[in-house]
């Protein structure tokens, strides 16, 4: 519990400066939208979505943990299953502190806005994808398990360019760059838009869910003689 403990400081440290930096400049843009739209709003209306730039936000500072955070815990006496595990469990924590700040956040706009009555001011979050109702809870857990999967998304471009050098990495990027262009061409999209719409919200909760697991426990796999020194 102590190493756990310690290691959850050690990575909230880590990343403790680029968290208040990045919510700092988010909210700022939040409060700017809302200044706009106190001497612009009869002109134009504006939409603000919290939800998306964290899920970049989360996708980018895992692609850095590896080389910010493995060696250090390895020179403290941790094994890698033990580091692995921590990261994993840290991951879940910082999910769901990100999901409630996010659906907070949301109540609070929405709630000012009722309250100053501005009505040009639309909150854009993928919840809309399955109607325009939505409670607390269903978007605390459609982002947690978002962000999780935005974390082990990051985590596995980390691992190939940490275990694979530069060409590596490139290659996997190549090849989700080109998932989207095969979608276009043979029109994949439509239905999978079609699944999304008729599947409901705890189906695609849960599938994000154990999909993200899964992902994490197949990067686990592949950190088990993963070298102190990326290539």
């Amino acid at each position: 519990m102590n190493t756990m403990k310690g290691s959850f400081y050690i990575l909230f440290q880590n990343y403790k400066k680029h968290n208040i930096i990045f919510w700092s400049i988010l909210f700022s843009i939040v409060l700017l939208s809302f200044f706009l739209d106190a001497f612009f709003g009869q002109y134009i209306s504006f939409a603000i979505t919290i939800s998306i730039p964290v899920y970049i936000f989360y996708s980018s500072m895992a692609t850095k943990l590896l080389n910010r955070t493995l060696p250090y815990f390895l020179k403290l006496g941790l094994s890698r299953q033990q580091y692995m595990i921590n990261v994993g469990l840290f991951f879940i924590s910082w999910s769901l502190v990100g999901a409630l700040i996010i659906a907070s956040a949301q109540k609070i706009i929405t709630y000012v806005s009722t309250l100053l009555n501005i009505k040009n001011i639309i909150i854009i979050h993928p919840i809309l994808i399955f109607d325009n109702t939505y409670s607390f809870l269903q978007t605390v857990a459609l982002d947690t398990v978002l962000l999780l999967f935005c974390l082990c998304s990051g985590l596995l471009l980390n691992v190939t360019f940490y275990r694979l050098g530069i060409l590596g990495g490139y290659s996997l990027i190549g090849l989700l760059a080109l998932v989207p262009i095969l979608m276009v061409i043979f029109e994949w999209y439509t239905p999978l838009f079609e699944i999304i719409a008729n599947s409901s919200k705890m189906a695609i909760i849960e599938s994000i869910f154990i999909f993200s697991i899964l992902l994490y426990l197949v990067i686990s796999t592949s950190m088990r003689k993963v070298s102190v020194n990326p290539v």
